[in-house]
């Protein structure tokens, strides 16, 4: 699939993927590997510190993004998303949002006894996708995921006010997530002016000056109006720590309501509706195409 790269990415991209063919087990030379780059804040750049990807740091990553006790086919799922999103990044076409996950020594602290048979789990998922990833347009795609949705995935332009043609919303009404979360009303309004100083309301008729100004498609809020500040949806939800910003807002006499569904942005692959398909009897490429609109999913050959 040498038409999917240029020359230049076909490098980086080999040097990605060599790794994946080695038998972790059989004691081959894991050393020799392509280095990241990525600055102090966990986000990848040009010229910082390095950091070594390899199988056992793919493997790291998937134990640390989703749980050994989904199914087998919902954590392949993971495993060529979380490929694809790397491989982005190495390339350059992507700089921000490098993953981290756990080392062998985390997970063997975290698993104790179990830790040989949950390793085994993630590794059977990157050997049996080896090679493959996610493309539109002969490129990685952006692979966006989020913990779930709240029963239907949100399009890309939501939040980045960009389309992205794989990005679409679409059902996902196997996600059944949701969660209440009350806050007194002052500690609301404390949390709100860390970002916003001049926020100006009155306590006790907090909940008169409150306004959901607009929602998306998928009924996520897109703005909202408190007192003389306004909004982003996903600003809100991280000064207040919401599972997510599809929520309705509710008063009683000392704190606010928060009804929320869903667990992350709501953008690209439900984890949890992964897991769902896959229970129903889907197999991991076809959940892939489901959540990604018009993708491919292509095994790299490594050319001698």
């Amino acid at each position: 699939m040498k038409e999917y790269l240029k020359s230049a990415a076909i490098i980086g991209l080999c040097l990605f993927l060599i790794p994946m063919i080695i038998v972790y087990a059989s004691g081959y030379d894991t050393g020799k590997l392509l280095k990241t780059i990525e600055d102090a804040n966990g986000e990848e750049t040009h010229g910082a510190s390095l950091d070594i990807i390899n199988e056992e740091t793919l493997i790291g990553i998937l134990a640390k993004e989703i749980p050994y006790t989904y199914e087998e086919e919902a954590i392949k799922v993971q495993a060529v998303v979380t490929r694809t999103y790397m491989a982005r990044r190495i390339l350059g076409i992507q700089s921000k949002g490098a993953l981290k996950g756990y080392s062998v020594e985390e997970m063997k602290a975290i698993w104790q006894d179990d830790y040989d048979k949950n390793y085994a789990i993630y590794k059977a998922a990157v050997e049996s996708t080896y090679y493959e990833m996610i493309f539109y347009d002969n490129q990685p795609i952006e692979a966006l995921y989020h913990s779930a949705s709240a029963g239907k995935t949100r399009n890309a332009a939501s939040i980045y006010n960009k389309d992205i043609p794989y990005l679409q919303s679409v059902d996902s009404k196997v996600d059944h997530i949701s969660k209440q979360v009350r806050l007194a009303k002052g500690k609301t309004t404390e949390l709100i002016k860390t970002k916003y100083p001049e926020l100006i309301v009155d306590i006790g008729t907090l909940e008169n000056q409150i306004q959901i100004i607009e929602k998306d498609e998928a009924d996520y809020v897109k703005s909202i109006q408190v007192g003389n500040v306004t909004l982003k949806g996903e600003e809100i939800k991280e000064l207040l720590d919401l599972p997510s910003s599809c929520f309705k807002v509710y008063a009683s006499e000392d704190e606010l309501i928060f009804d929320v569904r869903g667990i992350g942005q709501g953008i690209g692959l439900s984890q949890n509706g992964a897991n769902e398909l896959a229970k129903q009897g889907m197999n991991y490429k076809d959940i892939i195409k489901y959540y990604y609109t018009d993708v491919m999913i292509e095994k790299y050959e490594i050319q001698n």
